[in-house]
């Protein structure tokens, strides 16, 4: 998949006083503009203490440089027309130097960062380029820059194993155009973002800012010029998984967005999860042969979801489930949820852990809310209903890993529901 969106944007760089409205670095003052990362909190305003500085910044959005004295000053952050403070920051302004702070959200909160924008040009014919990885439901990256037509596997590098909230070094990059990979830290078949169509102009200097996306798995990107233009590029892609959960061992067929995830999936099985291109969801699904309606939805860039397929009263539904793989926030955490995926019981599921409640009555063809654990071995799952006297799935020996994302799925015939415990991340 291509993409093309930076390139307009990335001809040239801009001089700071004709694309941002203020700032200067010869006349002693330093200066300080709002860059937005964060899709979650909308527009923001920033302040220095009680002085608005920037108003409705949009995401995916920059401020104009506003010029301070050198010194040091609280710098807070609040949604557009809020009187509340979501962060709060000292932050020291250089005389004579423009600077940045990048707002971006992660783990729940939004976060700052405070940039110097002062590196100098790069050689004559050569870009420069940072990365920085504002995900850390993402964990560690490897980003690869190259040509359109390279593939992963013949390809090193440019930045490897960048960790959670870091930058990387500059690197300079010969001007041209360029396809952009992002992917797990050591695994090219992890694909996070790709993007191609990307311009490094002659003496350009930008920095890659990669976000949090709704699943937690892929990644946004977002490219800050330096003293100019800023640029978001949402993930082109989305990941979905199909689910036959159909009683009787019914098979499960289903192409979305022009790929397929399966031609026969027997019921109960999860499948694995699929890069498709994000947007309007189309394709088509069936059980058994027979085609079902597929829900009248969107898949987001950067999400996850799951489509189920249970039956009951011999007819087949297809439902589409958001799925939240974003580690738990503690550290020592698992996050575990249920999926009630039988279609002919007429009651809802409810799972304990170690007999804490994690879901309850989680009606049919749903998802409950994931829940964060404490890890742990030798853990106690069991799902119930009130409609039967026996467990519909009991296991006292489960071990859920701290970080990790775990579902449980309640599939196939309401006589005999199987329970099929999967690690989603």
């Amino acid at each position: 998949m291509k993409i093309t969106p930076w390139l307009a944007a990335a001809v040239a760089l801009v001089p700071v006083l004709q694309a941002c409205g203020g700032g200067s670095d010869s006349d002693g003052d330093g200066a300080v503009r709002l860059v937005n990362a964060s899709s979650a909190y909308g527009a923001l305003d920033l302040y220095s203490s009680d002085t608005l500085l920037s108003s409705a910044v949009a995401p995916e959005g920059a401020g104009s440089y506003v010029t301070l004295g050198a010194g040091t000053y609280t710098l807070k952050l609040k949604r557009n027309g809020s009187s509340t403070t979501v962060n709060s920051t000292d932050r020291s302004v250089a005389a004579s130097t423009s600077h940045t702070l990048l707002a971006y959200s992660t783990a729940d909160t939004l976060r700052s960062v405070f940039l110097t924008d002062n590196e100098t040009a790069p050689t004559s014919g050569a870009a420069k380029l940072r990365v920085f990885n504002a995900s850390t439901e993402a964990g560690a990256l490897d980003v690869y820059v190259t040509a359109s037509s390279a593939t992963l596997a013949d390809s090193s590098p440019t930045v490897s194993a960048l960790g959670t909230e870091r930058f990387s070094s500059y690197n300079e990059i010969s001007a041209g155009s360029y396809r952009v990979r992002v992917t797990g830290s050591g695994d090219k078949t992890d694909l996070r973002l790709d993007v191609d169509g990307i311009s490094l102009a002659d003496q350009r200097i930008g920095t890659l800012v990669l976000t949090t996306t709704p699943g937690g798995v892929l990644v946004n990107s977002l490219f800050i010029d330096q003293k100019s233009t800023v640029t978001g590029v949402a993930n082109p892609s989305a990941r979905i998984r199909l689910v036959a959960g159909a009683g009787s061992n019914g098979t499960v067929a289903a192409t979305i967005n022009g790929t397929s995830l399966s031609s026969g999936l027997r019921s109960p099985t999860v499948g694995a999860y699929a890069l498709v291109p994000a947007g309007s969801l189309s394709g088509s699904v069936t059980l058994e042969g027979t085609a079902l309606t597929l829900p009248t939805a969107t898949l987001a860039a950067g999400s996850d979801s799951t489509l189920l397929v249970t039956s009951a009263g011999g007819a087949g539904t297809a439902t589409l489930i958001a799925d939240d793989n974003k580690p738990a926030i503690t550290s020592t955490n698992a996050k575990l949820r249920l999926v009630h995926g039988v279609g002919a019981l007429g009651s809802s599921i409810t799972l304990t852990a170690d007999y804490s409640a994690v879901a309850t009555d989680t009606p049919v063809n749903s998802a409950s809310t994931p829940a964060a654990i404490t890890a742990g071995t030798d853990m106690r799952l069991e799902a119930t209903t009130p409609t039967a006297t026996s467990s519909l799935f009991l296991d006292s020996a489960v071990t859920l890993v701290a970080g990790k994302v775990y579902t449980l799925f309640m599939l196939g015939d309401a006589n005999a529901p199987a329970g099929v415990l999967r690690r989603d991340r």
